[in-house]
């Protein structure tokens, strides 16, 4: 499960109509989820996802995170990040 504040990858073989293709092979950050949705008779996860001052609905598979916004970062020190 992905928090609110996430950042993710969109996969290249997510199917998007044609507005929500521009965030294909993106970054962008989770606002909302997860929820359920149905595609026909079966039902899979979800999140809304903001890219470019717009949200989509992506499918949770499609998504590849790229951070943890609970991260608890202590310090910095030489470029490199210590926990």
């Amino acid at each position: 499960m992905m928090k609110r504040g996430t950042y993710c990858y969109v996969v290249h073989t997510c199917r998007a109509s044609p507005v929500a293709s521009r965030a294909i092979g993106k970054i962008v950050e989770v606002v909302r989820g997860p929820y359920e949705r149905m595609n026909g008779e079966a039902a899979y996860a979800a999140y809304d996802v903001h890219y470019r001052g717009l949200v989509y609905y992506c499918h949770a598979k499609m998504l590849r995170p790229i951070n943890d916004p609970d991260a608890d970062i202590d310090e910095f020190r030489d470029g490199t990040v210590a926990r």
